[in-house]
């Protein structure tokens, strides 16, 4: 689809655990309209959300109130679609202030999803994030939010550079495709000893 001045994440939102991040992407997202950064940007969080995330869901949204940034949750499959193929930018946070491996994203198939729309990965630069995105080629690794905010800022700004990781990133997610997995397994179980 054609590229807006989208980012999205998508995470559940698991209130309980709040294990995707959502306030810190919110907070984020919120120094970069404050900094002017963001002109006719917006932010837009998917996920699925249970009736025990009624709250958490409350609580995001009024931290959202005031900025461009739009919550969807349990939206459709054919609605997810259409929001990662007008996406630009695909934050991911997930394992952020974390200490256990646990805690971090073991893969993130969100993250190959919005590479296949075209969405450059801004992820965070731990668990299985770090194995997907190649830094600076098909899309960015960040440490801090600070870090997070910078390689956004450069995307932004940088159409020529956008274009160009997002092509990457296209390109990248095609290692985890179904045809790309039985190919490897069918190397792996047909190899002779």
């Amino acid at each position: 689809l054609k590229k807006e001045k989208i980012i999205l994440s998508v995470g559940r939102f698991f209130g309980y655990l709040k294990d995707k991040k959502h306030k810190m992407l919110i907070y984020s997202y919120e120094k970069l309209v404050k900094q002017k950064k963001v002109s006719g940007w917006s932010l837009h969080l998917a996920g699925s959300a249970g009736e025990g995330d009624k709250l958490y869901l409350a609580e995001l949204k009024k931290l959202s109130k005031g900025i461009k940034i739009f919550l969807h949750p349990n939206i459709s499959f054919e609605e997810l679609k259409n929001l990662y193929g007008k996406s630009s930018i695909y934050w991911h946070a997930a394992g952020y202030s974390e200490t256990e491996p646990t805690r971090m994203e073991h893969f993130g198939i969100s993250t190959v999803e919005a590479m296949a729309a075209g969405a450059v990965p801004v992820v965070i630069n731990l668990g299985g994030q770090k194995e997907i995105v190649e830094n600076g080629k098909s899309g960015f690794l960040w440490n801090t939010p600070d870090e997070l905010i910078d390689l956004t800022i450069k995307i932004i700004r940088g159409k020529k550079r956008r274009d160009n990781l997002s092509k990457e990133a296209v390109k990248r997610s095609k290692m985890y495709s179904k045809e790309k997995f039985c190919q490897k397994i069918s190397e792996l179980v047909s190899t002779k000893k």
